[in-house]
């Protein structure tokens, strides 16, 4: 996909797919993973379930990890998890927290002649450790893709990679400031930009929230007239003229991706 066509799409979303492949989150089959991710991961950390587990991967599942390595096969998968989790005491605290980032998860149908056959669902996580005080610590955020199959009508994992691993805390140069209501209020409006087309902002609370065909962003404010999505690294500058709002530009890493004029 060209890149700098798309670039907003990109910076919202996350993934070099067209967003309007994306799977809104009021449909069924986003309901569906996302409840069966939830499901997998408060098996793994929170109830040591690997039945459960064991229930939502094909017998030829495999694991791509970035540092871990690759993992072939269910049964080698599980094999950890169900050595571990035997030498757990049940009465001990729970060492470890799993935590989907608000609005990192993305869901993209796949089909065959019109027939849905699988889904490819993608998102963001940290996770937390607990120390030798006892407390938990913020441990790495990560990307996660999993490739869902339709096998007999219960949904798999096929395919699971783990990548982009790194300390949480370097995300968090970006910190959110209080601003007042009308200051929130003159950025709400209707953009649109050459990219993606038509962008609505909206105030919610003490933050934005930016819709466009299909998906939303939640926007932090970073300073008056600067706003950014959590864990993405990606900024929104609007820019006033004749001091009323004109524009919102859109910056990738301190880089100008895009611009969407206001309406």
């Amino acid at each position: 996909m060209n890149r700098t066509k798309n670039i907003m799409a990109l910076a919202l979303v996350g993934m070099t797919t067209l967003a309007s492949a994306q799977v809104a989150e009021d449909t069924e089959l986003y309901k569906i993973l996302k409840s069966k991710d939830s499901l997998l991961f408060d098996a793994a950390f929170n109830r040591c379930d690997t039945d459960t587990m064991a229930s939502l991967f094909t017998e030829d599942f495999e694991f791509y990890h970035d540092r871990g390595g690759f993992t072939d096969g269910k049964e080698e998968f599980l094999r950890p998890t169900r050595e571990n989790c035997e030498k757990r005491d049940p009465s001990a605290p729970q060492y470890a927290k799993r935590i989907l980032i608000d609005g990192s998860l993305e869901v993209y149908p796949l089909k065959k002649d019109g027939e849905l056959y699988g889904a490819i669902q993608h998102g963001i996580h940290r996770f937390e450790f607990l120390n030798d005080k006892n407390e938990y610590q913020k441990g790495d955020i990560a990307k996660f893709t999993h490739v869902w199959m339709l096998v007999n009508g219960e949904w798999k994992i096929k395919r699971e990679l783990s990548y982009d691993h790194h300390n949480s805390e370097t995300d968090e140069h970006q910190t959110m400031v209080s601003l007042a209501t009308e200051v929130l209020d003159q950025y709400e409006g209707n953009y649109k930009s050459p990219q993606v087309g038509n962008v609505s902002i909206k105030r919610e609370s003490d933050h934005l929230l930016l819709q466009s065909e299909g998906f939303q962003a939640t926007l932090y404010p970073q300073s008056e007239d600067t706003f950014f999505i959590k864990e993405r690294g990606t900024t929104f500058k609007f820019v006033k003229t004749d001091k009323k709002v004109s524009k919102m530009v859109i910056l990738e890493n301190d880089q100008i991706v895009d611009e969407a004029q206001k309406t």
